[in-house]
């Protein structure tokens, strides 16, 4: 039983240092990438495009039905009909999606006040990358972390290159419409490239049915997401200005790097660790697993803290007057971020030992009380009441999971417990450092937003 925890764990810290080596890659060259179109277009095309996507990933995540999440522990995946038909149902699901998308791009270019050519552009990107191979699910089904990483930051590089040459050419946001179905056809191609990437169609219904079952979930868990993430996008969207809802999205793509970084380590590590060891005893799998989700947990926890204390500075040093508020948006929205990392966490565990009910239950509540806080917030006090909205409605989706993990003997509630302690001594010392040395709180300013909400 050791060598087999040791072996985990080092393949572990290995994929981790690949997923946070690439993924750092890649947000750099993505952050440089935004501060340069920044510089090229204005801040209401931003704006455009935080509803274009927004709508898109809406459309993908309300019919997830899990296909990446079965490959990865179904028992019959590397069945020659299995991968068939789950590549027969994404590109069938991405087919369908194309057409309501498109439909549906008229009645929602009149709610956001947009073309319906970019969303009917952004339909095609869809359907193209529903035909993509199933190849990446397999690489992480293998744990071939390597590989899948590199193939991302690839891919990455590629966009960012064609984005802002296209952007230079034409500064308007079709430049980025454009670079990003470019993006999708490249993708799709190069998916073909992987190791398992031969699919073909194929409609068996019994795998048809056992995919369908485990995605049942799987979608709820998606969709509640899915709202919960972009709800404050899409609310604000109609309820401040265009420009000022840029400046938003500035400060939301930076503050959602962290939580997407460690989505991804738990989709590629945590989840398929504990999905192959998910018959052990569970005083043994939270033995294997508490001291590598500990180390993670803090890094997480440090380097949110010293971004709390400093994104105003960096913000205003990297983007010019136009962007400046969005100092004070990061600040505060990366504490929801951190709470949102605990709860991301403890989901995927959750999700490995074959019980997503209760990820699902904390996505509900977080949406209930998003919905409800957002309005009050806005009426109160405008854009930074719906932050806080954000902060508050990440702290409420932990409950549900938290007590999920205590009913099924997986809990982490003492060690969540201490890294939050952690968390707030950094932010406080790092805060009273900040006003020793004469700079004040990054949340000066909001009090000036408050007053013209």
């Amino acid at each position: 039983m050791s060598e087999a925890v040791n072996f985990s764990q080092k393949r572990v810290v290995t994929g981790a240092m690949w997923t946070v080596g690439a993924y750092g890659l890649s947000v750099c060259l993505r952050f440089v990438s935004n501060v340069i179109l920044s510089r090229i277009v204005a801040p209401e095309v931003f704006g455009v495009l935080m509803i274009v996507f927004t709508l898109k990933n809406g459309m993908e995540l309300v019919t997830d039905v899990g296909i990446g999440q079965s490959v990865v522990r179904n028992p019959n995946a590397e069945n020659r009909s299995f991968k068939n038909t789950v590549w027969t149902l994404q590109f069938v699901r991405s087919f369908i999606l194309c057409c309501i998308f498109s439909i549906a791009a008229y009645p929602l270019s009149a709610l956001y006040d947009i073309s319906p050519s970019l969303l009917q552009v952004t339909a095609l990107n869809i359907l193209i990358l529903g035909a993509a191979s199933t190849s990446f699910y397999y690489m992480q089904r293998h744990m071939m972390l390597k590989q899948a990483n590199l193939f991302e930051v690839v891919l990455d590089v590629t966009t960012i290159i064609v984005t802002v040459t296209l952007a230079l050419i034409h500064p308007s946001v079709w430049a980025i419409m454009v670079a990003n179905l470019i993006s999708a056809i490249i993708r799709a191609t190069a998916s073909y490239m992987l190791p398992h990437a031969i699919n073909w169609f194929e409609w068996n219904t019994a795998y048809v049915r056992e995919v369908l079952s485990f995605g049942k979930w799987i979608f709820l868990s998606s969709l509640l997401a899915f709202l919960c993430g972009n709800f404050d996008k899409l609310f604000l969207a109609q309820a401040v200005p265009l420009a000022l809802v840029g400046v938003y999205s500035i400060a939301r793509i930076i503050a959602d790097l962290p939580g997407t970084l460690i989505g991804r380590i738990s989709f590629q590590l945590v989840f398929p660790l504990i999905s192959a060891s998910a018959s052990e005893a569970r005083p043994a799998l939270i033995q294997q697993v508490s001291p590598l989700r500990f180390k993670l947990l803090l890094l997480a926890a440090t380097s949110i803290a010293i971004g709390i204390a400093t994104a105003d500075f960096a913000i205003s040093i990297v983007y010019d007057a136009r962007y400046h508020d969005a100092g004070w948006m990061l600040s505060m929205l990366l504490v929801g971020a951190w709470f949102g990392i605990l709860s991301t966490v403890n989901e995927y565990t959750m999700l490995g030992v074959g019980k997503p009910a209760y990820g699902v239950a904390g996505n509900l509540l977080k949406l209930l009380s998003l919905v409800v806080l957002s309005y009050a917030g806005q009426a109160w006090l405008g854009l930074a009441g719906v932050i806080l909205a954000v902060i508050a409605s990440e702290l409420l989706r932990y409950f549900p999971i938290a007590f999920g993990q205590r009913r099924e003997r997986i809990s982490f509630l003492t060690q969540d417990l201490l890294i939050n302690a952690i968390f707030l001594a950094l932010i406080a010392l790092l805060l009273f450092i900040r006003i020793e040395l004469g700079y004040g709180t990054p949340f000066a300013t909001v009090s000036m937003a408050i007053g013209h909400a």
